[in-house]
């Protein structure tokens, strides 16, 4: 009866579908969803895919099209990366790859520069594993060679995403399993940050962590953010950096590259 009447977690179909108050906004299975992760390492998805023994996809609800895992145009289930099928319904194509890939945990890159409407199904969905790295939108803005002008009112436009989404995750109605750290606190110490993800995502007993993925040169990014503020724009969501020192990151000398005021 129950079978009959509620049908299973994550599925939908002409059929049955069902609504918000029966509980069918939510997928089949967990999935792990990061943002700011990418910016801070390079090749984050290749570690992610190793470490938490998942398939590690790109940025799914990028602009142009769905960065399907090993750049496939189609994914399982005939399901497209086209970004004008993809957004005609956001919520459908989640629900769909989670269905179709049951089994084998999934895992994406999200940010703010990606198609928002998805947001709030995020923060609703409780097989949703979000972590997320406020302010790291900032670090390809640091390493770009744009004019500042430029770069100063585009920090301002992702800043001003990423704090609406972090507001969706902060509500009481949220129920996703959420981890947040600014910039400065995960750079402090991005070991524990990185163990703690693999043990929130790994069904297997825990394990230490073996390797890690090589953080991007922040060398400066204390002064860049200082020249934001001088040109009227305030970064909000990194924490504190200090302006002079050289940070050490993982990959490059010392784990641990700042001290938190």
């Amino acid at each position: 009866m129950e079978r009959r009447t509620k049908g299973r977690a994550g599925l939908y179909m002409q059929s049955r579908f069902p609504t918000d108050r029966k509980g069918g906004n939510r997928c089949a299975a967990p999935y792990s969803v990061f943002q700011g992760f990418s910016e801070l390492f390079e090749d984050f998805d290749r570690w992610a895919s190793r470490a938490l023994e998942c398939r590690a996809h790109g940025h799914l609800f990028a602009p142009e099209a769905a960065q399907f895992n090993g750049g496939e145009a189609v994914f399982k289930g005939a399901l497209s990366a086209n970004a004008t099928l993809r957004d005609y319904n956001p919520r459908s194509f989640l629900t769909n790859m989670i269905w179709n890939t049951r089994g084998e945990r999934q895992a994406f890159l999200f940010g703010p520069g990606d198609v928002q409407e998805i947001a709030g199904f995020l923060a609703n969905d409780p097989n949703a594993h979000i972590s997320l790295i406020t302010g790291a939108f900032a670090v390809p803005l640091f390493h770009s060679n744009r004019n500042f002008s430029e770069i100063r009112a585009e920090a301002a436009r992702l800043q001003r995403i990423e704090a609406e989404f972090l507001a969706l995750l902060n509500n009481s109605d949220t129920k996703a399993r959420v981890n947040v750290w600014s910039l400065s606190q995960f750079v402090d110490n991005p070991m524990e940050a990185l163990q703690s993800i693999i043990d929130d995502s790994n069904p297997r007993p825990a394990h230490r962590l073996s390797e890690v993925p090589r953080m991007v040169d922040l060398s400066g990014f204390g002064q860049f953010l200082q020249n934001l503020r001088n040109q009227g724009m305030q970064p909000m969501l990194m924490g504190d950096f200090p302006i002079h020192s050289e940070p050490k990151v993982p990959g490059r000398g010392s784990i641990k590259p700042y001290a938190v005021k």
